[in-house]
């Protein structure tokens, strides 16, 4: 072969070889991509108490729902009676950063999660998290395992033994929560969610509350309000 003819084979094989090569530096990137944690979940969130509930939002409407002391299940009925309780996730598994020290747990402390999602009108409102540590067969809340989709509202609002902390308020981006965008598409909720949360307690065995109003809950109490 002329020996043009054989750089040109060589340089073929050399442009093959390096496509190739890119190409599967391309995939494992997307692979390292697809596979990589949700960094901005593992943030830390930020919450203020209710004498700074103004920070988090200047809208009462919004602020009177946050602040609201009774079931939250409850009121969203009076909306929906036929809310519905989707369950996300339900396992034993690491709680979030902030809700580790909330517990006072090391970071690294296996907790039982619960994630749902309350719809009314087949809009998703609210994401709810409970997260107990410690939990066990002599846990009080061990019982709550078996759940299903009954809210856990129509529970801790039986019992009048069990204390509950102030709220405190934050509103992180809603793809800061585990699991909510397997349900709702976040690029179409730009926005931020506006979240409470508190700490039940029965026989000094804590319980944490986080719950989330997600934008078609805002948009439909805030209509709700307009035609009162």
């Amino acid at each position: 072969m002329p020996e043009n003819g054989v750089k040109a084979s060589l340089k073929s094989l050399l442009k093959v070889k390096c496509m190739s090569a890119s190409n599967r530096l391309s995939k494992i990137k997307a692979l390292l991509k697809k596979k990589a944690p949700n960094h901005r979940a593992l943030r830390p969130v930020f919450w203020k108490p209710a004498g700074l509930i103004q920070r988090i939002t200047p809208i009462k409407l919004i602020q009177n729902w946050l602040s609201t002391k009774d079931s939250l299940t409850a009121k969203l009925r009076q909306l929906d009676p036929k809310l519905e309780v989707i369950v996300l996730s339900e396992k034993l598994e690491q709680p979030m950063v902030n809700e580790a020290q909330s517990l006072g747990l090391p970071p690294q402390e296996p907790t039982w999660v619960r994630c749902v999602l309350l719809k009314g009108g087949g809009k998703n409102w609210v994401y709810a998290r409970t997260v107990i540590p410690h939990f066990s067969e002599n846990n009080p809340w061990v019982h709550l395992q078996n759940l299903g989709n009954q809210p856990l509202g129509e529970i801790l609002f039986q019992d009048s033994s069990i204390q509950r902390t102030p709220f405190t308020f934050s509103n992180p981006p809603l793809d800061t929560w585990p699991y909510l965008s397997s349900q709702i598409t976040i690029e179409r909720y730009p926005e931020k969610g506006y979240a409470r949360r508190s700490v039940f307690t029965q026989q000094q065995a804590p319980l944490l509350l986080t719950e989330v109003f997600l934008p078609c809950l805002l948009e439909d109490i805030t209509r709700s309000a307009d035609n009162e």
